[in-house]
């Protein structure tokens, strides 16, 4: 089962009476009633609201004991077996009461027959009704904040003490007034704090505070219509800005709901990893093991894999740099005629824009149809189910090696254009620059005769691309990058089609998703 959100907050001081007054809000929101009285312990199948072909199993178990009192609340909703595919949906509300402090918590989870469902994300509307509850709502040194904070230009040495609080575990979205009269962005920043209510505090600045903001924090601000997340880390200097994720106007304007449904899938994967309080271990208890004992096996688990992947992210940003720098310096040899060292570029202007860095894989594929479009051709139905990955722990890393895959293709189209003889595993093999790693753990240029032979796996293999290629605008596509060797089935893949000896005379990429949507036999 995949949890998709987890809002957790602390109430102090607090009685039992939240119990009860949790158990009635979760009674209305599973029944629809607002005047219902609150379920008693044990299982009941309930109606769903408005979907009759779907069973609601409610199940409600309190507990008391000498060091915990508390409730668990667990709402399944199950569609018919006539229902296809199927798509199971589990809301948990947990709240613990322990030293006459109150921790609560609220999680969603889905289960499906169909993995490439697209699935959006965000809090259930019970949690509404929780922070409405008498208490402060406390999620580390911060109050929860429901509506987005409209910070003015005398209000920015606030913000910025909230964004380097060492104790906020909070991710923080601020959003920039834009420099045209576009008044939705204020609308933007409502839609994502209704359904990031709980995991995330947003906040708008007007032109006047983006500058007051650039003045106290320099390149780390937002401004001009941009959305920069602040996650809960270091905020010092230059060198942190990779750690707060910046989405460009431009990228806002390309597809404003599609990046509403990514900031909030952002912050909801990053809730997701939010270790329940040990409170809750109270109330489901493991016989014969102490939840500490448990609980300091997983937290040192989770420390491993978090140094190894910031370790990670920190080689791929500076290849992607250094590989940036590589390019001007190959723009300074043309410019004085020395092009034997590099190759030569028709249009130096537009290489000079290209971006050095993304922040995940969406970005990497906007940037390739944007910048890339003279070499590549990247129509739009080739981005598959990139929320997952947008918002999977190695999204960063994954994003800018998404990024160097599609700059090496195109970097290769145009190099054949110029007279390089030999295939794209040539050309990378040849230790070009902006190269791909010519390994079996990076660059496949083919499929095993297994995947070619079974139709479910050709046929799923089959993409778009320009009718000039094939009449029937879709081909099957063997060639891939491996962007990732690990992260399951979710690591991301990029299907390509080498067209430069044909009359395009560019690379088609066919798909940029996961692994699971282009199966074989291992998966």
């Amino acid at each position: 089962m995949s949890l998709l959100y987890r809002a957790q907050w602390r109430d102090d001081p607090a009685d039992g009476a939240l119990i009860e007054a949790a158990a009635t809000i979760f009674t209305r929101w599973a029944t629809a009633e607002p005047d219902v009285d609150a379920l008693v312990d044990g299982e009941h199948v309930l109606d769903k609201p408005g979907d009759p072909s779907t069973v609601r199993m409610a199940t409600v178990r309190r507990h008391a004991d000498d060091r915990c009192t508390g409730i668990e609340l667990v709402v399944r909703d199950e569609p018919s077996e006539q229902t296809s595919p199927r798509a199971v949906w589990t809301t948990t509300v947990k709240v613990a009461l322990t030293g006459g402090a109150a921790d609560v918590l609220v999680e969603t989870a889905m289960d499906s027959d169909d993995p490439t469902a697209t699935v959006k994300v965000g809090r259930p509307r019970l949690v509404d009704d929780l922070l409405e509850l008498p208490g402060q709502h406390r999620v580390g040194g911060q109050s929860i904040v429901s509506d987005p904070i409209d910070v003015s230009a005398e209000r920015t040495g606030f913000l910025v003490s909230l964004l380097r609080a060492a104790d906020r575990t909070l991710p923080v979205i601020v959003f920039s007034e834009p420099a045209d009269s576009d008044y939705r962005w204020r609308q933007r920043a409502e839609q994502v704090a209704r359904r990031a209510r709980g995991i995330a505090i947003i906040a708008t600045v007007d032109h006047a505070a983006a500058s007051a903001l650039h003045d106290r924090i320099g390149s780390l601000a937002v401004w001009g219509g941009a959305i920069r997340t602040y996650m809960p880390a270091q905020l010092d200097g230059e060198a942190d800005g990779w750690r707060h994720r910046f989405i460009t106007r431009d990228v806002v304007v390309a597809s404003a709901s599609r990046v509403v449904d990514r900031l909030v899938a952002q912050v909801a994967q990053l809730s997701t990893r939010r270790r329940p309080s040990e409170s809750f271990d109270r109330l489901d208890p493991v016989p014969g093991v102490e939840p500490s004992v448990l609980r300091e096996a997983a937290e040192q688990h989770d420390l491993e894999l978090a140094l190894v992947a910031e370790e990670r992210d920190g080689i791929e940003r500076e290849l992607n740099h250094a590989l940036g720098h590589l390019e001007r310096v190959r723009l300074a040899l043309a410019s004085t005629g020395q092009e034997e060292l590099y190759w030569r570029v028709k249009d130096v202007a537009d290489v000079a824009e290209i971006p050095d860095d993304v922040q995940d894989v969406t970005e990497a594929f906007v940037m390739a149809q944007e910048h890339l479009g003279q070499w590549l051709a990247v129509p739009d139905s080739a981005e598959r189910s990139l929320a997952g990955i947008d918002s999977a722990p190695n999204a960063g890393a994954w994003g800018r090696t998404a990024w160097r895959g599609l700059r090496a293709l195109a970097a290769y189209s145009r190099r054949r254009a110029e007279g390089f003889e030999g295939n794209f595993w040539a050309w990378c093999e040849a230790g070009e620059p902006l190269a791909w790693p010519a390994t079996s753990k990076k660059l496949s240029m083919t499929e095993s005769e297994t995947v070619q032979n079974n139709a479910k796996f050709r046929e799923a293999r089959r993409f778009e691309v320009d009718p000039e290629v094939d009449a029937s605008g879709s081909i099957v596509m063997y060639a891939h990058l491996k962007i990732s060797e690990g992260g399951g089935d979710l690591a991301p893949r990029v299907y390509f089609h080498d067209d430069t000896e044909g009359r395009t005379g560019r690379v088609h990429v066919g798909f940029v998703g996961p692994h699971y949507l282009v199966p074989n036999t291992k998966s």
